[in-house]
């Protein structure tokens, strides 16, 4: 397995605790680095074909629909993950 791919496993990392419950990892500046230098990437990169293709598909828009039908909407979405 090659170490890009244990890039996110949180064994790799110090994990901080607050009242017995992790809380937060750690980053060393290395990691922060590749982190930042993939999330980069990823918001610039040139769109692809197939990304055309995903975001056209009949079965991703019905797949959409069931899910917002079903679940139910968050009051305050950035409370809760805070709170993760």
């Amino acid at each position: 397995m090659s170490e890009e791919s244990l890039l996110w496993q949180v064994e790799q990392f110090p994990v901080l605790y607050e009242h017995g419950q992790p809380k937060a990892v750690m980053v060393d500046l290395e990691t922060f680095e590749r982190l930042g230098l993939i999330l980069d990437n990823l918001l610039n990169r040139e769109l692809e074909p197939e990304d055309d293709l995903v975001a056209e598909a009949v079965e991703l828009k019905q797949l959409v629909a069931l899910v917002r039908a079903v679940a139910e909407p968050m009051p305050d979405w950035k409370q809760t993950i805070n709170e993760l």
